[in-house]
């Protein structure tokens, strides 16, 4: 791996793309140590690899913020049963005996993180609101807003980024179908990688992008 000066390097939706994370990691010269490397949330699920993927992680000493699927992880842990239940038996399957350390790894994740000029969070932002006074469940869901938050999935309604006021560019993932996305302020970095697509990265503080293909397709997308 070549040296670097030190960069940021912001990794979209995995979803247990090993492969594909791997190829991103080794096309961006990643210097363990040196380069900071975050990841947008949904490290797991869907994919074919979400062990070794985790596995991965640790080893560029990687840090993420909390995705849907990950918070989803530790409310079944908690024992609160839900439509993502499907998902724990597959973790349990594929994690083995190493799954209870994922978790305890996960539960230090934040919901967002703020880089100065730059704002992470899963899924994007309740308009009006900072992270810090915004419900979990909102930053790792959002889509669409309705006014008043009660339906933010809603495709009728406006993208919750239309609302976006503020100074710091909010880097985001969760909506494969928009395909990635880049305005002044508003980056969106999940580019499908599970579903056929490519996983993506920024690259800091040069605001450059590596994106590599997948291998295959994985999973059916939901629009």
């Amino acid at each position: 791996m070549r040296k670097s000066s030190g960069r940021t390097i912001i990794v979209g939706d995995v979803h247990g793309c090993y492969l594909e994370l791997a190829q991103l990691l080794r096309e961006a010269h990643v210097v363990v140590g040196r380069d900071r490397v975050i990841f947008i949330g949904d490290l797991i699920n869907k994919g074919p690899d979400s062990k070794r993927v985790w596995e991965l992680f640790c080893r560029v000493q990687g840090e993420s913020i909390m995705g849907n699927h990950e918070w989803s992880m530790l409310q079944l842990v908690d024992g609160d049963h839900h439509r993502h239940a499907k998902y724990l038996s597959d973790l349990e399957r594929d994690f083995g005996s190493a799954l209870p350390a994922f978790v305890r790894c996960v539960r230090k994740w934040p919901f967002w993180l703020d880089l100065g000029n730059y704002m992470l969070v899963h899924a994007g932002l309740a308009p009006g609101q900072h992270p810090s006074e915004t419900d979990p469940w909102v930053l790792t869901t959002i889509r669409t807003w309705d006014g008043v938050g009660d339906d933010l999935l809603n495709p009728e309604n406006p993208p919750w980024y239309e609302y976006y006021r503020g100074k710091r560019t909010v880097v985001f993932g969760h909506w494969a179908a928009l395909g990635g996305m880049q305005r002044d302020r508003v980056i969106g970095l999940d580019t499908g990688c599970v579903y056929g697509g490519m996983l993506s990265a920024l690259i800091l503080p040069e605001r450059t992008f590596i994106r590599v293909r997948a291998h295959q397709p994985y999973h059916r997308i939901h629009k």
